[in-house]
């Protein structure tokens, strides 16, 4: 009887951590894409911006040069093309000269309007990942198109979309 009791007592307890495992990438949920400063440059998501923004620099010459802007902070400027439909929580930043970047919320702490496109700005740093089948698949899942195994990223603590107009 006691053995069976523990047999169950452990089945149930493994059953319920398993219940509470989040979906890869989406351990913790943004919070809501609303703006976090609104000035006349348009408004911005996740940290406010720095004071003194640096220069943005475009992500075809990022993408151009990928090891001399990994592992900085920086400001990037590209067009929105792709947003997670799911939550926000992630952007495509093309350029003109098809150089793109997928961009993370930091800490998955914030999200964009899932309808965002045009011109934007995001301030985070740069590196190269290497995505594999499940988050492939996991991107794909949150409206992405055609995710390539290995793709520039950015890892956003702000992001700007100026105002239209």
């Amino acid at each position: 009887m006691r053995r069976a009791l523990m047999i169950t007592l452990l089945l149930a307890g493994a059953a319920q951590a398993h219940d509470h495992e989040p979906a890869k990438g989406h351990e913790r949920a943004p919070a809501g894409a609303v703006p976090v400063q609104v000035d006349a440059r348009g408004s911005v998501y996740g940290a406010k911006l720095p004071g003194e923004l640096p220069a943005a620099i475009s992500i075809d010459a990022a993408a151009g040069d990928p090891a001399g802007h990994s592992g900085k902070l920086a400001a990037y400027s590209g067009r929105i093309t792709q947003v997670c439909q799911k939550q926000g929580c992630w952007l495509v930043l093309t350029g003109d000269d098809g150089g793109f970047a997928r961009v993370a919320m930091h800490d998955h702490a914030f999200s964009v309007p899932k309808d965002a496109s045009g011109p934007a700005v995001v301030y985070g740093t740069l590196s190269e990942k290497v995505h594999d089948k499940a988050e492939i698949d996991h991107l794909v899942e949150d409206g992405a198109k055609a995710p390539a195994p290995r793709e520039l990223s950015i890892d956003a603590l702000s992001v700007l979309i100026p105002s239209a107009g």
